[in-house]
């Protein structure tokens, strides 16, 4: 059966991020994301035309699937805090069930090269838009209280990313835990600081 160049795609994807969670983006050969994908290091210059672009793949393909859950939020009759539930279950069951894909990130999120970290910075910036969104939604609609959009949209991704640094650092047990309590946890630790007075629920 032939795989199509999506498929050929994701495979190499895939086995770039194994790859690199082992040693690391900059100690990763291509020689060795092809054999962990079962293919000629040649095929892989046929869809990417580095190990930088493969990795700035896998950032933009994860941040697009992330992206979408705020799309599919944004607009519709929610209250505020079931929104924030729903993203922080969506980040915290994706670290939990993708570990090799969540140590990638943030490894490399917090160690990027010159080239890359334009890029990244790119991605990012597209979230806290889609955060400010949510934000500035919020207030229009009196749940949230006057605030900055941007700024707190800032803080808390800061506030998700440093509890996801620090899960991940802790055995499989804890870490387990950990992100199995952090979406209730932090959700209404952001409602509890966000929410307009009078509106601890919402219906």
């Amino acid at each position: 059966m032939a795989v199509n160049q999506e498929e050929k795609q994701d495979l190499i994807r895939q086995a770039a991020i194994r790859a690199f969670s082992r040693k690391g983006f900059y100690n990763t050969r291509a020689e060795e994301i092809a054999h962990e994908a079962g293919i000629a290091v040649g095929t892989i210059y046929n869809y990417f035309a580095s190990k930088e672009e493969i990795l700035l793949s896998i950032f933009k393909t994860e941040f697009e699937q992330r992206m979408q859950v705020f799309r599919d939020l944004l607009g519709n009759d929610l209250p505020v805090l079931d929104k924030i539930n729903k993203i922080l279950q969506d980040h915290f069951s994706r670290l939990s069930e993708h570990g090799d894909l969540a140590a990638l990130l943030i490894q490399e999120r917090f160690n990027p090269g010159a080239g890359f970290r334009t890029k990244l910075l790119g991605l990012y910036k597209e979230m806290i838009a889609r955060i400010e969104e949510l934000i500035q939604e919020g207030i229009e609609k009196g749940w949230v209280r006057a605030c900055h959009p941007r700024i707190i949209a800032y803080a808390l991704l800061g506030v998700v990313e440093s509890l996801s640094v620090y899960a991940l650092t802790y055995p499989e047990e804890a870490k387990q835990g950990i992100l199995a309590d952090a979406p209730a946890e932090l959700a209404g630790f952001i409602w509890n600081g966000l929410h307009k007075e009078g509106t601890n629920e919402i219906s």
